[in-house]
Formats: C-alpha cells, structure tokens, sequence
C-alpha cells in the first residue's frame, strides 16, 4: 500500500451536506460507472483468517471503487464479524451517495458472509463507517479522526415512534413508488437513493425539507399512504394451500387436480413450487393474482385472506406435492444497528431470514393404463360354449357284419327193405332263425345238396374335423456519511 498519507489524510470519508442535484446526477448517471458484481467471495469461518467480503445487491463498480482493501475483513472488522456484528464496507455509489451503506455480516443459515444495504435512519448523524489506515471503524470531525466500536445490533430507533419503525420497514422489505415515475428499491444506485430519500420522509422529514432534496413526501407518503402501509404491517399474516379436487386426493393419469392457496400477504411474492416435469398454472385468469414461473402475487388489503385457485397436471403417475411459501412485511425482518450515540442507526432487511409462512398439500396421479396386449388363459363357462380349440380323437365307426348261418342240411337216405338199418343219430333240435342273404343259394345239383355262400361284412371308417393394449437519477447527496480521502494501508 501506499504509505505517503499526510495525517489529515488518514480516512476514507468525512460527513457532508446535500449538495446539487444535477452535479451529482451528472457524476452517478453519465460518469462512465460500469454495473457490475463482484465475483465469488471467499467465505470466512469464525475466528479465521482475513477474506474478501462480496459486495451489496445492484452495486455500481468503477476501476477503483469500492476500494480493494474496502472489500478484506481482516484485524479490528474481522473481529468484529466473528463476533456476529455487521462490518460497513463501503457507500452506496462511487462515493458521492453517502446512503445507503453496503455493511457484511456473518450469517450461520447462509454458512457464510452476506452482505446487505443499510439505509440511514438519522440524517443528521455520523455514519461512523470510516476506516483509518490501521483499519479502525470510526469517523472524522474537523480533522480529527475518533474511533469508534464494532455496530452492533439495536432493538431499533430509540426517538422514532413504532409507527414510524413499521413504515421504514415496510419501505426496506417492498418497492414503493417515487414522484416523478421512479421506484425506490435496491437494485440500482439511483433506486437506492430514491428508497433512502422516502425513509429519511419518515424519520426526518422536517430537516430534509430544508434541503434541496428532490422528493415530494406528501405525493409519495402522505396521510392515506401511510395508514395503507401501517395497515399492512398490522395484519396477522396467513397463508396456506390445501387440495380442492379431487376430494380423495387420487386423480386418474392426465387429469388436473385443484389446489387452493389462501393469503392476506398482499402484494408479497410467495414461492409455489412442486416437482419437475409437473405444471402449475392459474385455473382462471383474475386481475388480482398474478402467476409468473413459481412466482405468486396477490393484490388486496385487510385482514381477510383472498382464496386462489391453481391448477395441477403432471405427466407421470405419483405423488406430487404442491408447497408455498413467503416472508410477510414484519418488523422483526430488520436488523437495527448503531456504533454509538453520535452515529446512525441503521436499518436493514434480513435477506435471508427463512420463509417464516410456508404450507404444502399432495395429489397423488394413478398410473395410466399400459398399452402392451396382454395374455389372457380363457375360462369355460357352464353352459356357454369354450374358446379353447379342441382336439379330437377320430372314431372308427364299423358297420354291423350280417352273418348268415349256416344250416346244416341232412340228407335224406332211402330204406331198402330187406338191409339192416342202423340208428339214425340222435339229434336236438335246431331253431330256425330269421334267415337274411344276400344272395340266392344255389339250386342242389346231383344227389348231394351244396352249402350256402354267406356274405363278407365290409368296415369303413372316416375322420371327424374339430374347428377351434410443467429511476430516478440521483437527486441529492445524503447527508448521513461523507466524502474523504482513499485509505492507504501498508
């Protein structure tokens, strides 16, 4: 580091008054700043080494700012990070915008540094973010450099009232409109000057009237403004998300099944999630909700929650389970911090503080119907006929032989008188049966009668056949913080 340093140029940064709205402009819009982020920071365990902190949400970056050692906890800040204090880094734009401050704290949820913009809640007070060249926290007055303690976390604003801590809140955690057509929020240096100018509307509005400060408190936050926000502040936040249709929580394949999603938490984007590949989408349009992604927002006011209806569909068979989930505007999403009685109170948003309203609901999808053919074993029915082809065993059908008896002829002997005769053979009678031929015997030739031919039976046999498948330029310079001389450490 250079070491060249004179001793009235030991600090960074001295307190300043609003100075011309157009030299600034001119210097923040036209200056030739390049938007940027820094790259990856290198996070610090507790009681560590120095590191690199990453820089605030939306910050404008030139070839020297912030500053290089702007950027490195180490000594004094780093034992006041590993303490659990939030570390000021640098200002909010190039060093002419005084307000808001970039500050870095130690977040364990987050496993690492998270830094966040701190807006000044005392305009007429000392920033106390200064760095000397040995790295001491502090701030500069009539040359004179006083040292400061770490920032350390305060239950709020000592001399605002609670309504006016509700309204800085509301303002730090949602965008809000600013006169003429601009919007005051974090993203860019000129936004957040907008956002400071509307929170110093609140805490000191009497004294940033007597500025040259463009901003018109009375457009931007006047009576009715005011009690709209209060009155969100005040609601008991709900939200919550159950199954309409189907009743049983079981769909067939490719139908849409109904979720409803029920919140007062209006104008909060809520996150709607469910599994890859399923689709979620409005089940009819409605000029009060607005689904973008998983994005969910609802317009409306009061206490009484507005009930809306998604619809579902999901390619595959399951269960698929629908959550939602937000952060209401509440004033236990702030951190207030403050390095003693002569610096600022700083308020700021918890970015990180988990969705403390979250809910979810199932519907399971039946599988669809598989389209290969499928085998089925036929069954026989009593009384109706089978499918099952059948084989038969050809019969052999043989045709009754007719046997002709034969019937024994006997021959009639002429008696010669005078000759012996011997016994005839007994014999038994023969009955005569029903005699059928098939042809004529034949006529007896000579002495001895011939035997009848009989027939010969024929047997034939035939063969039976079975038959069987998902801004504002900058309009002003803050009058918390100030501008000084580089810090040069060796």
């Amino acid at each position: 580091m250079n070491t060249s340093s004179s001793s009235s140029a030991v600090v960074r940064r001295k307190k300043v008054g609003l100075a011309s709205v157009s030299a600034v402009s001119t210097l923040a819009l036209v200056g030739g700043i390049v938007a940027g982020l820094a790259g990856p920071a290198i996070a610090a365990p507790a009681s560590a080494a120095a590191f690199t902190a990453p820089m605030c949400e939306g910050t404008q970056t030139s070839a020297d700012y912030p500053y290089a050692d702007d950027m490195v906890i180490d000594g004094v800040r780093l034992d006041y990070y590993n303490a659990g204090n939030v570390v000021p880094l640098y200002y909010n734009n190039d060093q002419r915008s005084p307000a808001p401050i970039c500050g870095v704290r130690d977040v364990p949820e987050a496993s690492g540094p998270q830094s966040e913009w701190m807006y000044c809640t005392d305009m007429k007070e000392e920033t106390c973010d200064e760095i000397s060249p040995d790295g001491e926290p502090g701030y500069s007055d009539g040359g004179q450099f006083n040292v400061v303690g770490p920032t350390l976390p305060v239950g709020g604003n000592d001399r605002l009232t609670q309504e006016q801590e509700l309204l800085i809140s509301y303002l730090i955690q949602n965008p809000h409109p600013f006169t003429p057509g601009g919007v005051a929020d974090d993203s860019t240096a000129a936004n957040r000057v907008n956002r400071q100018l509307l929170i110093w509307c609140v805490s000191d509005k009497d004294y940033l009237e007597e500025t040259n400060a463009v901003v018109d408190c009375d457009a931007d936050l006047g009576p009715a403004e005011q009690a709209r926000i209060l009155g969100v502040m005040n609601v008991t936040p709900a939200l919550s998300i159950s199954l309409a249709d189907p009743a049983s929580g079981t769909l067939a394949s490719g139908g849409k099944a109904t979720f409803t999603v029920s919140t007062n938490m209006y104008g909060k984007p809520l996150t709607v999630s469910a599994p890859a590949g399923a689709t979620l989408e409005l089940c009819e349009p409605n000029a009060n909700v607005k689904l973008t992604g998983n994005t969910l927002v609802v317009t409306g006011e009061g206490n009484d929650p507005t009930d809306v209806a998604l619809c579902v569909t999901s390619p595959g068979a399951g269960a698929v389970k629908v959550s939602v989930a937000g952060a209401p505007s509440s004033f236990e999403s702030i951190h207030w911090n403050n390095a003693g009685a002569e610096c600022q109170v700083f308020a700021t948003f918890n970015t990180v503080t988990p969705a403390k309203l979250q809910g979810d609901a199932t519907v399971t999808f039946d599988a669809a119907p598989t389209t290969t053919p499928s085998t089925t074993v036929p069954t026989t029915t009593p009384g109706a006929p089978t499918t099952t082809p059948s084989t038969t065993v050809p019969t052999t059908t043989t045709k009754p032989n007719v046997i002709v008896p034969i019937i024994p002829i006997i021959p009639i002997i002429p008696v010669i008188p005078g000759v012996p005769v011997a016994p005839a053979p007994t014999t038994v009678a023969v009955p005569t049966p029903r005699v059928v031929t098939q042809t004529t015997p034949k006529a007896p030739t000579g002495e001895r009668p011939t035997s009848i031919d009989g027939g010969g039976a024929d047997e034939t046999a035939g063969p039976h056949v079975g038959i069987a498948i998902a801004g504002l330029g900058l309009i002003g310079l803050a009058a918390c913080g100030a501008i000084a001389v580089r810090r040069r450490r060796s």
